[in-house]
């Protein structure tokens, strides 16, 4: 998939330059020896008559993407309106919905309309991501990836794979960065930590800096040379560091993993991407993207450097998705919203949220839990923010007109949440619902602590293949009590939550959002296995088809203030949505079978055809 989309396109027949080619006056056609005048005027006829086929069918697919007013027609349509929630036909005029319902009506009502037969494909509204990390999912398609790795030797075959297709790092020292590796698949380590000698074993690995993502993106693997270089910007043994983590063995020495706030400060150390290179991130993340029938993003934490880069895509018009970014700063405890411009920029970015980090994840043990782990007594998590500031920097950010959203994975840590969005709604007489705080994750929830979402109007943003990644060793980690509160979008909804976002968390999870469908409709991994036999992990807790894409398309809207433009296939809102070739949402069996074809954001086709 990276040579895929790091690659160059082959380039298309319709490409100006190649018509023109074909064209009388660029006529390219081998000569016979004897030529007769005949054979002369059979040649020209058989390429001129390609050329217009050419030209003909290049203009076709040109007016047909281009085109402003049509009628889609032959379609199974599901909404996500509730006036009307399914339809055979829609109209969409200068990159609007103006009319959804029968083909009769519509052509009747709109006869210069442009008509396209959607030959009974699934139509749904443009898909939307309320979690995901766009740079970040771009550079990961340009690096070392060994998601999946069943073996720490795995792990090391991926890597000199890695090195074999990119010699200059051998040959010039460069830094290897990467992500995927998970220690919970690992039994040779008894699930524990690796270190940095299990990389060290193999003497081309030992040669360069590695730096390895975690599964989760809240750990590093390093190796000794990378060690070497970063050593310096940690404390000394002893010394703790708050929210994080540099783990040492019995003598103190660094044993090469590196937890959440111990990563953060060695950010200095490592190499940072070109502007060349974030460009080529950019082009590779957001044509995944709309290849899966994705055309918006909640981008989950965008520091300033990575909002010029968006601002700069925008203006070279090469942002074919819609980003609702969440702002980062660089000293997480303190108030930067001065940083960043609020607002929309050119339609496609829109910034007026934060994202605050309050604990780490389950599977690093670092998500901020109210007792201990089960499976480890010494572990409980660690807060990423002091506790006694989260209710004033709250009220910081949100006295400055921004929705404040946190990551929260453990109980701990959603409850703290809570208290301080709580404190301020009742201290500033604010209804909660208006200002759609959210939580990101909401992953480990007590259960005194559900219904409280419903009460102050609180969004949790869910990411359903969580879950079905997790559930391998999470109810060991948890306990056969605690878990009944992990992932609990049904309990939610039960408790009276009106909106879930659901997202995937891209790089952690797949870019595809049928996966997180499936996931959320299933609660089984891809190959249709739970710890729990063939009906899920945890049954009760599924989504139904209707509310998964909800998740991801009008609730993800509403997550972001944008229900009013976005989210559905209703009239008045902008024309994004996508084509799939089989109806998902009437067999589960078929969710991830099925195939996006094409992608329209305003009207236009950023993938694919009708």
């Amino acid at each position: 998939m990276r040579n895929r989309l790091g690659g160059s396109p082959p380039k298309s027949p319709c490409a100006s330059d190649e018509v023109a080619a074909l064209l009388p006056g660029g006529l390219r056609v081998a000569k016979p020896e004897r030529p007769s005048t005949s054979w002369k005027i059979l040649a020209a006829l058989v390429v001129i008559g390609a050329a217009l086929v050419i030209v003909a069918t290049c203009l076709i697919r040109r007016t047909r993407k281009e085109e402003s007013y049509y009628l889609v027609h032959n379609a199974v349509v599901h909404t996500v309106d509730p006036a009307v929630q399914r339809a055979e036909a829609f109209v969409v005029k200068d990159g609007r919905f103006v009319a959804v319902g029968t083909y009769a009506q519509l052509k009747q009502e709109h006869p210069a309309a442009v008509g396209f037969d959607a030959k009974q494909q699934n139509i749904v509204p443009g898909l939307i991501d309320s979690h995901g990390h766009l740079i970040e999912q771009g550079l990961a398609f340009l690096q070392a990836d060994v998601t999946g790795s069943a073996s720490i030797s795995a792990v090391r075959q991926n890597l000199i794979r890695y090195l074999d297709a990119n010699p200059v790092i051998e040959r010039e020292g460069d830094w290897v960065t990467g992500k995927g590796w998970d220690q919970t698949i690992w039994p040779e380590t008894s699930f524990k930590f690796p270190n940095a000698t299990d990389l060290d074993v193999d003497h081309r690995l030992a040669k360069v800096p590695i730096c390895l993502f975690r599964l989760d993106y809240h750990a590093f693997w390093l190796n000794t040379a990378a060690l070497e270089r970063v050593a310096s910007y940690l404390p000394e043994p002893g010394v703790p560091i708050d929210g994080g983590e540099a783990i040492r063995d019995a003598n103190g020495h660094l044993t090469g993993v590196l937890l959440d706030r111990a990563m953060d400060m060695i950010e200095g150390a490592l190499p940072q991407p070109s502007e060349a290179r974030v460009k080529e991130a950019l082009k590779a993340v957001t044509r995944n993207m709309v290849e899966n029938g994705l055309t918006g993003l909640h981008d989950a934490g965008v520091p300033p450097w990575q909002m010029r880069a968006l601002r700069k895509a925008i203006d070279e018009k090469r942002m074919p998705i819609r980003n609702y970014a969440m702002v980062r700063c660089p000293n997480p405890e303190k108030y930067c919203g001065d940083l960043f411009e609020k607002g929309t920029y050119g339609d496609r970015l829109t910034v007026g949220s934060v994202k605050l980090f309050l604990d780490g994840a389950v599977g690093s043990w670092g998500a901020a839990m109210l007792d201990p782990y089960s499976d480890d007594s010494s572990k409980s998590g660690f807060l990423r923010l002091p506790e006694k500031i989260i209710p004033d920097l709250i009220a910081e950010w949100a006295d400055n007109g921004f929705q404040v959203n946190i990551h929260c994975i453990g109980d701990r840590a959603n409850k703290l949440a809570l208290d301080g969005f709580e404190s301020y709604f009742s201290q500033h007489g604010v209804n909660g619902t208006e200002r759609r705080m959210r939580i990101e994750h909401a992953q480990i929830i007590a259960e005194a602590d559900i219904a409280r979402f419903a009460s102050l109007g609180v969004i949790p943003s869910m990411q359903p293949t969580h879950a079905t990644t997790d559930m391998s060793y999470v109810e060991k980690r948890l306990g056969p009590k605690r878990v009944r509160g992990a992932y609990a979008w049904r309990s939610l909804l039960s408790a009276g939550v009106k909106h879930i976002a659901l997202g995937s968390d891209f790089p952690i999870e797949g870019v595809n959002p049928l996966l997180g469908i499936h996931a959320a409709v299933t609660r089984l991994d891809p190959a249709g296995h739970s710890p729990h036999g063939p009906n899920g992990w945890f049954p009760e807790q599924k989504l139904t088809p209707m509310e998964a894409l909800r998740g991801f398309t009008l609730d993800a809207a509403w997550a972001a203030f944008q229900e009013d433009e976005l989210g559905s296939i209703a009239v008045g809102k902008k024309a994004d949505f996508a084509v799939f070739d089989r109806d998902f949402l009437s067999n589960g069996a078929n969710i991830l079978q099925a195939k996006c074809v094409a992608t329209f954001v305003d009207g236009q086709a950023v993938f694919g055809m009708i």
